[in-house]
């Protein structure tokens, strides 16, 4: 039986906490192992794809949607997983395109330059071209029937060599923090590789000291290629 003691010590020597947070991140294997053995509780965490503790402190989500243009702002979340899908942008969605894109924070973890303002007319533009063309697909992120940000997958063009992709997401700000692109990048990229066969790598660039998307990319098997000291990371999963 264990002790009351929150601090324990994992057979290979290393430290184990009991009052772990959900944002600590899932249990590694050694970790797990431990908590077996000891018949500490854990439990499957769908939003970051792993064993967290049964006892962790939830503080990846909020009680209430902060969102006010959300259907359920001001009411108590419901689970992300159960409730997340991908779709195909639609021009109805503009207005909605328009408000989530018209932030200078959000463009600032973007390679792209903020085209302050984003118009409504600027996101018919934006979903016109997400429309058609055989290099991407393009996905809005859907939360209770409501867009909150877009995952996408743009092919190389050169078709002499392996089949290479990069992968790029974006979530709107009232929706940072709480777990979306954990429950959205990691399945999004097992589904890439397993409908396209011929698919060898992907690739993702990531703005330097932006930490929380280095952790979901690596949570979807990316691993960091980038040169010391450069502005923006280069991230890459082979198959």
């Amino acid at each position: 039986m264990l002790g009351d003691s929150k601090l324990l010590t994992l057979p290979c020597g290393k430290p184990f906490r009991l009052d772990r947070s959900r944002s600590d991140g899932i249990l590694s294997q050694d970790e797990l192992a431990f908590c077996t053995s000891e018949g500490i509780s854990v439990a499957y965490d769908p939003a970051q794809c792993g064993w967290v503790l049964a006892q962790s402190v939830d503080d990846l989500f909020t009680n209430e949607v902060t969102d006010p243009a959300h259907p359920r702002a001001g009411r108590v979340r419901r689970s992300v997983g159960l409730h997340l899908h991908l779709r195909p942008w639609e021009m109805g969605d503009a207005p909605r395109l328009a408000d989530l894109l018209n932030d200078p924070v959000l463009w600032a973890t973007l390679p792209e330059p903020f085209p302050n303002p984003v118009t409504v007319e600027l996101a018919q533009s934006l979903i016109e071209i997400s429309m058609h063309g055989t290099h991407h697909q393009v996905h809005a992120v859907i939360y209770d029937d409501v867009p909150i940000g877009q995952v996408r997958l743009q092919y190389d063009t050169d078709a002499t060599g392996p089949r290479l992709a990069e992968l790029s997401y974006w979530i709107g700000r009232a929706y940072w923090r709480q777990g979306f692109a954990s429950a959205v990048v990691p399945p999004f990229v097992r589904q890439c590789f397993a409908e396209d066969v011929a698919l060898m790598s992907l690739c993702a660039r990531v703005k330097t000291g932006n930490v929380a998307s280095l952790r979901v990319l690596g949570k979807a098997g990316f691993q960091d290629e980038s040169p010391a000291k450069r502005s923006w990371r280069l991230l890459r999963r082979d198959r």
